[in-house]
């Protein structure tokens, strides 16, 4: 038996749940998730809205892959690019506006 190609080494680096959000992102994408919910109407929405419904479904999922489940978690992300690039996000929601859209949705 081979030995196990990963070796462990304690180090002061931090350790962020981020790292499969690049997976999660991808596999998203290939459902075509984004088309479908973009699609959907909502009559307290206008349809010239800042934040799609795909980035606030896609921003609560990221939330969820990493263990956060509190609507207020998103703050941390606002400005955080490997968030929003790893799950295909153009504009992460504040948290207001994450509550509020889902529960329209």
């Amino acid at each position: 038996m081979k030995d196990f190609p990963i070796r462990f080494v304690l180090t002061d680096e931090a350790i962020t749940p981020s790292a499969g959000l690049a997976l999660v992102g991808y596999l998203l994408h290939q459902t075509k998730l984004d088309k479908r919910v973009n699609a959907l109407r909502l009559p307290t929405v206008r349809r010239d809205v800042h934040i799609s419904h795909s980035d606030v479904i896609r921003s609560m999922i990221g939330l969820l892959a990493t263990g956060k489940t509190d609507f207020d978690h998103i703050e941390a992300y606002r400005q955080d690019d490997i968030f929003s690039t790893s799950m295909g996000i153009r504009h992460v929601p504040s948290s207001p506006t994450l509550r509020q859209r889902l529960d329209q949705l």
